[in-house]
């Protein structure tokens, strides 16, 4: 099966991940996803901000509204794997892609989604040499302005032309902090079953 993976610290997910989701399957071939919430990413300096089982609690309400909130969405299975977070640590994505490669029947090569604002610095990632050859990268627009769309030598991907969505989870937590989130707030950044799960357990409140 064509499988990509989409590794962030969703923390939390809000509906610009959703709409990333959509626009994966919308522009590509990929038939599956696998979802890769991190444990600490080498490129952020700071760890999230509540536990892992409440990232993965809203990871999956998120991607059981998905299909009420596209429709007519081109069906695409969807995984989240925990691996990371069970690894514990530094998240590398050269040793997700070893793994998932063992776990999963991939057919070709494993896409790898990530955000043009990390483009850049992609040749500095961890055993880089040896992730290029493994992977195919998707990258999607984040930027209003891109970046130069080519990629470092002997790396192999495309660029998909996606509408950009501003939602973040830093705007989100920003909400939750300032004791001003409610249901009507929340609705614009995150599925609805996330914002009430953000409200009743008052996550991100200081």
């Amino acid at each position: 099966m064509r499988t990509a993976v989409f590794g962030g610290s969703f923390d939390p997910i809000h509906l610009g991940h959703l709409h990333l989701i959509h626009q994966l399957a919308t522009l590509t071939d990929y038939q599956r996803l696998i979802i890769i919430p991190v444990a600490n990413p080498p490129h952020k300096q700071k760890e999230t901000s509540i536990s892992d089982a409440h990232r993965l609690t809203m990871l999956d309400l998120a991607l059981k509204e998905y299909v009420n909130l596209y429709p007519n969405h081109t069906p695409i299975e969807m995984i989240i794997d925990s691996c990371e977070i069970d690894r514990g640590g530094v998240s590398y994505m050269f040793d997700t892609v070893t793994e998932l490669y063992n776990r999963y029947p991939i057919e070709g090569e494993l896409g790898m989604v990530l955000g043009d604002d990390l483009l850049d610095g992609l040749r500095r990632w961890y055993r880089f040499d040896e992730l290029r050859h493994k992977v195919e990268f998707i990258v999607i627009r984040r930027k209003l302005v891109p970046p130069p769309q080519h990629f470092p030598p002997g790396a192999r991907g495309r660029f998909l032309d996606n509408p950009i969505m501003e939602d973040s989870s830093t705007a989100v937590r920003q909400l939750m902090q300032s004791h001003k989130a409610t249901m009507k707030t929340l609705s614009p950044l995150v599925p609805y079953s996330v914002a009430n799960y953000l409200l009743e357990h008052a996550l991100y409140q200081l």
